[in-house]
């Protein structure tokens, strides 16, 4: 199928349609039924993970790693991206604009707070299978301001497990998570692209 009339069939950005129909479910149904073909095979057979750095986009991605920058719907899809303004990772500048537009001033996103997270806490003495410096409370976790931690008799108070987060810092992780992304292996492309026609055609 040429390029013009393949792409003539895909949805714009956001995905709030599919065929001019308005019925944005269908990209979703289709890509769905596409991945289920490669289910039998394990996760690492199918996936391969990448990390975004600042200035790529999905084309630059997909030409980085497929040798073709049309197959940008092909990251998208794999990633369930809708939107790619708001689903891709900003680079540094276009990062601080967006948190000055949303906060007024990067000095109000950097002093409101947002919520608390345990911090990393290790055993500091052995007992109930673990080693003194295991790791016995991981990071990251949502937690309350009074949250405390006892393990084998050992008390760690609230400025040892719990540290407060501003909403820049939620925004600036919210961001970096989002460089994380997974992409179809090379040898799978072909096979997909097919599966996502005929099933494209049919719905037609």
């Amino acid at each position: 199928m040429p390029d013009g009339v393949y792409f003539s069939y895909m949805p714009t950005v956001p995905y709030d349609t599919f065929d001019g129909s308005g019925e944005y479910k269908v990209v979703t149904d289709v890509f769905r039924r596409v991945r289920a073909t490669l289910e039998s095979r394990t996760d690492k057979t199918i996936y391969y993970n990448y990390t975004v750095v600042d200035g790529e986009t999905a084309e630059t991605v997909a030409y980085k790693y497929y040798g073709y920058a049309r197959y940008h719907w092909v990251v998208h899809l794999m990633n369930e991206i809708r939107s790619p303004q708001w689903c891709w990772s900003l680079d540094g500048n276009s990062f601080e604009k967006y948190i000055v537009n949303k906060y007024g001033s990067m000095a109000i996103a950097t002093s409101t707070h947002s919520h608390y997270e345990t911090k990393e806490v290790r055993a500091r003495v052995s007992g109930y299978g673990y080693e003194v410096g295991d790791v016995i409370l991981k990071a990251g976790m949502a937690a309350n301001s009074n949250f405390t931690y006892s393990y084998a008799g050992d008390d760690f108070g609230v400025s040892d497990t719990i540290k407060a987060v501003t909403m820049y810092g939620k925004e600036e992780a919210d961001n970096e998570a989002k460089r994380n992304i997974i992409l179809l292996r090379r040898n799978l492309l072909a096979e997909f692209v097919d599966e996502f026609e005929k099933l494209l055609i049919r719905r037609r």
